[in-house]
């Protein structure tokens, strides 16, 4: 069985979403699902391979979204920061390790009123990992 560097980087960062105590989703919530503000996507990955004589190496970009009602900016700017902190370290999985490369990620928060009659707080942050 051959195993995916982006499935399991990803299915650790949303792990640590979880514990870090967010609802956290693999999508955006339907809404018959009925979500709280604020949560978490664990969004789209790339993987930028290295080709190495010995091993897979590369580049693993994740994005994370937050969402949060209009009253939220700050629990919103929260939680991005403490999902940046992901990218501050190192992160082992069974097959893979993965080094958090703090100067490529970056974080927005910007304003969505794409639902009638409503603004929402939407933060995108993009984490940036070497594969080691």
């Amino acid at each position: 069985m051959k195993y995916s560097p982006q499935q399991e980087l990803y299915d650790q960062i949303y792990i640590a979403s979880e514990d870090l105590g967010f609802n956290t989703y693999d999508h955006l919530p339907m809404q018959t699902e009925n979500a709280e503000y604020p949560f978490v996507i664990v969004g789209e990955n790339q993987f930028i391979p290295l080709s190495l004589k010995t091993a897979i190496g590369g580049q693993l970009n994740q994005t994370i979204h937050v969402w949060g009602d209009e009253d939220m900016r700050f629990t919103v700017a929260d939680i991005l920061n403490q999902l940046a902190q992901l990218g501050y370290q190192t992160i082992q999985t069974e097959h893979f390790r993965f080094v958090g490369r703090i100067g490529r990620q970056d974080s927005q928060i910007m304003q969505d009123t794409s639902v009638p009659n409503t603004v929402l707080n939407h933060g995108i942050l993009t984490l940036v990992f070497n594969l080691k």
